[in-house]
């Protein structure tokens, strides 16, 4: 992974991180959950052969 890609991760999962952590509403919160996870699950090798 090159570093313009862990930058790129890490934004994301930054704005998932804040919708989570200051946004009351809990279908927002299980949403950012979700999307953290499938752009983890994306980045997992054996757990993105397996999505595609």
């Amino acid at each position: 992974m090159t570093q313009a890609e862990l930058t790129k991760l890490g934004i994301a999962l930054g704005v998932c991180y804040a919708a989570y952590k200051f946004v009351g509403n809990p279908m927002v919160k299980g949403a950012a959950v979700a999307v953290g996870a499938v752009i983890v699950a994306k980045k997992v090798p054996y757990l993105s052969a397996a999505l595609a």
